[in-house]
């Protein structure tokens, strides 16, 4: 068995190893389905490779290494083939790798071992997740009902008894928006047909190793993510397993609550997934503290309405808007700012200058710059959204690109 501190010998192993294993498994498997020849020996192969890299990998990376088993599993589900006939020849195949390696090998250290079961783990959940994902509708549908349940206040003891799935202590809620979504073309990439919805359930469920309460769509939806499936400091690779998954960009806005109080961290989520869109922020994971400051500044009031009014007097020009918002983003420097808009830095010290006249306020002074952030910000919420920025407009007189 390959050791975490010899990967590279790790990966020369795998291959006889494979076909050893694949001969065992194609030996004992029941004959009803060795009827399939090749393309079940090809189907084994290609999974005992992947098991097999699992256990070569010093820290695998659960979502990546094991979506192919999913697919796998879900097609051998697909056609009939039992749960405990795929989980026994799991099994087998891993004893028999282990067999191999104590026969050959002269010593065996602990973190083989303990890399092995770990591998072995990942892939019987994994498979079980399969199997459960094409589980009959009524056991389907259970998340969905759980998450519906809790998102419209209901008692978590009701919610239990009427759905059979405990209710965790305390969840974090996400709310999600995806871009642009496109379904895939046949023949693109591993679990074509899956449509978008679908494969974020599938994400969610091979990166939590269980079934996440969850309302989901083409554009988006709310995930309630029990905390005991997934850490705080883990989200934001959950979140990039979802775009990775659907594929597209895609936006989440996170907070955590009791069961009780899911329904308005649920409604706050949202509300900063809105501003977070509002401000054309990149896509990706944010935080109520991340937005603190922005969602303050958006709250009704006479404050917001003379903040928003600071950018009147550039209604009618919309390059000045996209020139202040992308200086923004790029945290007010100027350089970065050119690159990204492709423009000359002379055009954007122009557009800033003229930005200052128009306003009364002298953009060269740092403090300036984070009141007209500021009004930008409260203006997303007071006045009709700007227009978006062109990568083909023509620039205003006396502008170079």
């Amino acid at each position: 068995m390959p050791s975490p501190r010899g990967t590279a010998a790790a990966s020369a192993e795998i291959v006889p190893a494979t076909e050893h294993i694949v001969r065992h498994l194609l030996g004992i498997i029941p004959r009803r389905h060795v009827e399939r020849g090749n393309l079940l020996r090809e189907e084994i192969r290609a999974t005992v490779t992947h098991c097999l890299d699992l256990v070569a990998s010093v820290d695998p990376e659960r979502p990546a290494r094991t979506v192919r088993i999913f697919e796998a599993a879900t097609r051998w589900a697909g056609v009939g083939v039992p749960m405990d006939t795929v989980q026994h020849l799991v099994h087998e195949g891993f004893r028999l790798y282990l067999d191999d390696h104590l026969r050959d090998a002269q010593t065996v250290h602990h973190d083989d071992i303990r890399g092995l079961f770990d591998a072995l783990h990942a892939v019987t959940t994994t498979v079980s997740l399969a199997y459960l994902s094409v589980a009959p509708a009524a056991e389907q549908t259970a998340p969905h009902a759980v998450a519906v349940a809790l998102l419209r206040g209901h008692h978590p003891a009701k919610v239990y008894r009427e759905n059979g799935i405990p209710v965790a202590d305390r969840y974090t809620v996400l709310a999600v928006a995806v871009d642009r979504p496109t379904e895939e073309r046949p023949g693109r990439r591993p679990g074509d047909g899956y449509s978008i919805r679908q494969r974020m359930q599938i994400c969610l469920a091979v990166h939590c190793g269980g079934h996440v309460p969850a309302v989901l769509s083409a554009i988006g939806g709310t995930i309630l993510v029990p905390e005991s499936l997934i850490a705080a400091n883990e989200l934001d690779a959950l979140v990039a397993a979802l775009a990775t998954a659907v594929p597209a960009p895609l936006t989440a806005a996170a907070m955590t609550a009791e069961p009780d109080r899911i329904p308005g961290a649920a409604d706050q989520a949202h509300e900063l997934l809105d501003m977070v869109r509002r401000l054309r922020n990149p896509p990706g994971l944010y935080r109520f503290e991340d937005l603190a400051l922005e969602y303050q500044l958006t709250r009704p009031g006479p404050g917001r309405d003379r903040l928003a009014a600071l950018l009147d007097p550039l209604e009618g020009h919309p390059e000045l808007f996209d020139t202040l918002r992308e200086h923004i983003r790029n945290d007010f420097n100027r350089r970065r700012t050119s690159r990204t808009m492709y423009l000359h830095p002379n055009t954007v010290d122009h557009r800033l200058k003229r930005i200052g006249r128009l306003t009364g306020l002298d953009t060269a002074v740092p403090h300036v710059l984070y009141r007209l952030r500021a009004a930008l910000i409260a203006r997303t919420y007071t006045r009709p959204a700007s227009p978006t920025p062109s990568e083909h407009r023509t620039p205003a007189a006396g502008e170079t690109r």
